[in-house]
């Protein structure tokens, strides 16, 4: 599965391939989502809905959490919240390289909604049909 690419169109013939770095792949208990690069060091981590930091150990990196600590949430108003413009250094989101698509063939297959690498992500604006089924 390839779900770190994503292809963007502007709508007009043009597109642009994304390709973002490999997210961690560890979960929690509950099945929350470390929020960091693929091989990070320190905590597990992710920011949950309500803006909370919660973390939770990583095997490869034990110190890194408080010796018989298992996992933890702090809210924002905690003194030991961290904010989320210190993770960012860490978000796997915030590293990804573009390309610019020019293969006839490969422009092609993204207008019929086929991307060539399999999982990858396709994002266009809605045609006038689309915009005219959901109201707009």
């Amino acid at each position: 599965m390839n779900n770190n690419v994503t292809y963007y169109s502007d709508g007009n013939g043009n597109w642009t391939k994304v390709i973002w770095t490999e997210q961690c792949p560890n979960q929690d208990v509950f099945g929350h989502e470390c929020q960091g690069v693929k091989g990070h060091k320190g905590n597990h981590w992710q920011y949950k809905p309500d803006g909370s930091y919660h973390y939770w150990m990583n095997k490869d990196n034990p110190d890194a959490i408080e010796k018989g600590t298992a996992m933890g949430t702090v809210p924002p108003t905690h003194e030991s919240y961290i904010e989320p413009k210190i993770k960012k250094t860490e978000y796997y989101m915030e590293f990804y390289r573009t390309e610019e698509v020019t293969d006839p063939e490969i422009i092609s297959q993204l207008e019929k909604n086929n991307p060539p690498e399999k999982g990858a992500a396709i994002d266009r604006p809605l045609s006038e049909n689309e915009r005219k089924e959901l109201g707009y």
